[in-house]
């Protein structure tokens, strides 16, 4: 980055010059807001340090309103003067008539030519007002697809929204549009018949080969996100239709294969192939907690440590997976971040895992490789070493078949079923552990004796 990007928008004004200001030119999403051409703002600190942060404060705050106003001006118009009296709001109407007459005075002559138009907020705001005052809702302000998308996300009750979540909305949203040819799909003029034959049309498409690009269960997490907006549209527009998206039959697993267990030579020959010492972490994480991939990567130099067993008063080193930020002590509370609840849990680590993990602990460094997306590309092309790609199985084989390697090797090991599934992450009852006790009375120490009996990778 150059000094003219990283100080973009900054300028020192004031009596001194001292003082930095924030400045940039209206973005034209947000001119009808602003009412100006120009951002002028002080940052109220000489430090440019600061100055850096509130600039990209500011610019994050600019990013979210014009999100917000994309194709939503009438609602903001017609926000903004909803607490008028009739009498105010009538002369608030013909303040604003005046003013377009004025300066657009020969908008509807004949003879107007290529002279402009009052532009789209302008109607807008005169349309808003003549609602307010008892006039019909023109179509064109009817909530879209992806307007209904936005207000979904802005609205929505805790937790909000992941960034995964809205992106999978996200392209929901794109493909239904691409598929009806339009960029802004009203809501209410959706109909089962367009969703049924949307259906069809994902259930269609295929590769160069003839097989299904895209599996039921893609299809029916598309038709839940549409299902999503349009409920969101509904509510807010006050329409009483049956919901398009809902009740089509999609089958989630139809077509799905389960993953099958790694031969322990094979997963051996993929940890070799890892070139970074902490890209093989991961891999012995899963192998000896059974942890999905997202959690393994979710280990912190800090969240591996020695405690004390509070039954027996033993010293015991352990790992906290998916771990709350107060010194994880336990474990009971719930965590929308994890698959449920036993998800996130502190774990007795396995003799042969205690060395690399100190050792990750003292590198103070997290993964080279920490997001699951790009470990799981990683991954896939040691595995292509390994596993012919062209063999039906091949897909079969993937990290997260790792997870059905430690069932296996807990229920061989004879581990008691509780032990294991509280270590796996497995929803069950009874099973909930706090720093150094199983609901059963087993204590930490017993636990680590008996994962120590796993096999060693």
């Amino acid at each position: 980055m150059t000094t003219t990007d990283l100080d973009k928008y900054l300028r020192l004004r004031g009596k001194n010059k001292d003082i930095y200001y924030f400045q940039m030119r209206t973005p034209k999403g947000l001119q009808f807001l602003v009412k100006k051409t120009l951002i002028l703002q002080s940052l109220g600190t000489s430090d440019i340090r600061v100055a850096r942060r509130k600039r990209d404060e500011v610019l994050s705050q600019m990013r979210h309103l014009e999100d917000t106003a994309i194709g939503d001006e009438f609602n903001f118009f017609h926000d903004k003067y909803a607490n008028l009296s009739k009498e105010e709001l009538y002369w608030a109407r013909e303040k604003l008539s005046d003013e377009l007459r004025n300066e657009y005075p020969w908008a509807g002559h004949r003879e107007q030519g290529k002279l402009p138009n009052p532009i789209k907020e302008e109607i807008a705001e005169i349309d808003a007002m003549n609602v307010l005052l008892g006039g019909k809702k023109p179509d064109n302000y009817k909530l879209t697809l992806k307007q209904a998308m936005r207000k979904c996300w802005e609205y929505k009750s805790e937790p909000v929204y992941s960034h995964k979540t809205k992106l999978s909305h996200a392209k929901s949203a794109e493909k239904f549009e691409l598929f009806m040819g339009k960029e802004d799909v009203q809501v209410d003029a959706i109909r089962r018949r367009n969703a049924r034959d949307f259906k069809k049309y994902l259930e269609d498409m295929r590769d160069k080969s003839g097989k299904r690009k895209i599996s039921n269960a893609t299809i029916q997490r598309h038709f839940s996100d549409l299902s999503v907006f349009w409920r969101f549209a509904r509510d807010d527009e006050e329409f009483d239709v049956q919901n398009p998206f809902e009740k089509h039959g999609i089958s989630k697993t139809t077509g799905q294969k389960s993953y099958l267990p790694w031969h322990i030579d094979d997963l051996r020959q993929i940890v070799e192939l890892m070139e970074h010492r902490f890209d093989k972490l991961p891999i012995f994480i899963a192998w000896y907690t059974g942890s999905r991939l997202g959690e393994c990567l979710s280990v912190r130099p800090e969240d591996i440590y020695e405690g004390i067993d509070e039954i027996t008063e033993e010293k015991i080193w352990v790992v906290a997976i998916k771990p709350d930020d107060e010194k994880r002590k336990f474990l009971s509370d719930e965590d929308n971040s994890a698959k449920n609840k036993n998800a996130r849990r502190i774990l007795p680590i396995h003799k042969d895992l205690l060395e690399p993990l100190k050792e990750f602990k003292k590198s103070n460094r997290g993964f080279p490789h920490a997001a699951p997306n790009i470990y799981s590309k990683l991954f896939a092309r040691k595995k292509k070493k390994i596993v012919n790609p062209h063999n039906e199985l091949s897909r079969q084989y993937a990290f997260h078949s790792i997870r059905s390697n430690a069932a296996t090797n807990f229920e061989r090991a004879g581990v008691p079923e509780g032990i294991a599934a509280r270590v796996i992450g497995h929803s069950t009852t009874g099973t909930t552990m706090s720093f150094g006790l199983y609901s059963d009375g087993v204590t930490f120490t017993k636990a680590l004796e008996e994962i120590n009996k796993l096999p060693v990778l």
